[in-house]
């Protein structure tokens, strides 16, 4: 590698094909939001910005990795805003479909239709888009990067979308193999389990590691107890023996550590 001078010349010059790309991606959001004023298109126009803005978050990360490569610098200020466009892409999807982790499974029977045209696939695909992004970035990050911990919140919210895109009226009813969709809804219900094990294992490991603050203990809670909901839908005995054993431990957890609190409080 060259002089210092030379390596900011190289960087400068390789960053503006992504600079380019953010520019065309922020003309791509401006005319998908002109669809979005059409109200039975305002649901499919936020799956499209919501892409743009997992493109744009991707770019960002790239452009910090092309930094560190030439320049041996992490941009922290691209890593942001890769950070703000993947929490904008979920937010703004969530606030169509629902936010709830709470509510039972079917409790997004009213917001299903506003989808109704995305396949199980589309569905699932939009997920492991969301998933793929948030974890580039997070490479991009380096594992000891000060934003480090912020991403268990977006493994978390993508677990919250995938339970709430999902129809699992439709997944019960689902009993033949031939059916079109029949593989697909069994991915797609595999990769929210899947998800939410990995969201509470990366709360586990933040609280462990860094905050040891209780709540996020309670998101592991949640997350178990939809892990719960989901073999108690599928019948899968052995599953469902194994996630109550967790949550009971997550559980006795919870309660040790708010009187450990409730202790020290009286001490005082």
């Amino acid at each position: 590698m060259g002089s210092s001078k030379e390596n900011k010349s190289l960087y400068n010059d390789r960053v503006k094909a992504y600079k380019q790309g953010l520019d065309d991606i922020k003309k791509e959001t401006a005319m998908v939001k002109g669809m979005a004023k059409v109200k039975t298109l305002q649901p499919y126009a936020q799956v499209r910005i919501a892409i743009e803005n997992l493109k744009s978050a991707s770019i960002h990360a790239q452009m910090s990795k092309l930094s560190y490569r030439i320049l041996r610098i992490r941009r922290d200020e691209v890593l942001s805003d890769a950070r703000k466009e993947i929490f904008a892409a979920l937010n703004d999807l969530l606030k169509v479909i629902g936010s709830d982790i709470d509510d039972s499974l079917t409790e997004n029977k009213d917001r299903l239709p506003l989808i109704s045209a995305m396949t199980p696939k589309q569905r699932l695909e939009l997920l492991k888009g969301m998933r793929e992004v948030t974890d580039y970035t997070q490479e991009a990050m380096g594992a000891s990067h000060k934003m480090r911990w912020s991403i268990s919140e977006l493994h978390f919210k993508i677990a919250i979308l995938g339970k709430n895109i999902m129809d699992f009226k439709e997944y019960e009813r689902s009993k033949d193999p031939m059916e079109e969709h029949y593989q697909d809804r069994r991915a797609l219900l595999q990769f929210i389990v899947e998800q939410c094990q990995f969201a509470a294992q990366e709360y586990r490991s933040k609280h462990e590691l860094s905050t040891k603050d209780v709540n996020d203990l309670h998101n592991v809670r949640k997350l178990f107890e939809l892990i719960k909901k989901i073999h108690v839908l599928t019948n899968n005995r052995a599953e469902l023996e194994k996630i109550t054993t967790s949550l009971d431990s997550v559980n006795e957890k919870i309660e040790a550590l708010m009187a450990e609190k409730k202790d020290k409080k009286g001490k005082k």
